[in-house]
């Protein structure tokens, strides 16, 4: 993408975002999220930084766009593995589980969408980001719906609840080095267990909760 030529159609347009979108992915990989701005990006592309400009205003639009698309890999992944099965809730929390397992990209955009993401990006966007959100769950809804019953609206609650708990449980498992060390330095033990143990342990919580309501 060195030799930078502007967009003419929506087709065209949608794979200058892709790029932009791996390129930032790429940044995002080896640096915290702090290190990152559009300068970088566009370093990054080969691109100058007015052509970036011309399709996200902020850095955080594209990494909305980055939480979007892993986002929707992430439920695809689940409504896939989980669509049709016969499974009792045990069951069903450890297949989540394990499929939360594989995408740790998506926890990563998740650990930071409220605080971060969300906090700077304009109201237009983040109602489009929300819109966009609500018609890509909605098989994942029924999903969960089929499993353990209720509302459309509790198993949106449901879901919310569950992805708000995994990126810091996934940290937890998955701490630095520098917070490893300082753990060995204070005497503290390291962590046991797995992140898909405790987290089944935690999906299975919710379930049974919803369940019996």
């Amino acid at each position: 993408m060195s030799n930078y030529q502007r967009a003419r159609s929506p087709e065209q347009k949608a794979e200058r975002m892709e790029a932009i979108m791996d390129a930032t992915e790429a940044l995002f990989a080896e640096l915290s999220y702090h290190e990152i701005n559009m300068g970088l990006i566009a370093k990054e592309l080969g691109w100058a930084r007015s052509n970036l400009y011309k399709y996200a205003s902020t850095q955080e639009e594209v990494f909305l766009a980055l939480h979007s698309r892993a986002s929707r890999a992430y439920i695809e992944d689940l409504v896939n593995t989980l669509e049709g099965r016969e499974l009792t809730n045990a069951q069903f929390a450890k297949v989540w589980a394990q499929v939360t397992a594989r995408h740790p990209e998506f926890l990563r955009y998740q650990d930071i969408l409220i605080a971060i993401i969300e906090s700077n990006t304009s109201l237009e966007r983040l109602v489009e980001f929300k819109q966009e959100w609500g018609e890509m769950v909605e098989p994942l809804l029924h999903v969960l719906q089929k499993q353990v019953g209720g509302n459309e609206l509790a198993m949106r609650d449901l879901y919310l609840r569950l992805i708000y708990q995994a990126p810091g449980l996934y940290d937890h498992f998955h701490c630095a080095d520098r917070t490893a060390e300082a753990m060995r330095l204070a005497g503290m033990q390291p962590f046991t267990g797995t992140f898909e143990e405790a987290y089944t342990d935690f999906v299975l919580m919710c379930l049974d909760h919803a369940a019996a309501v």
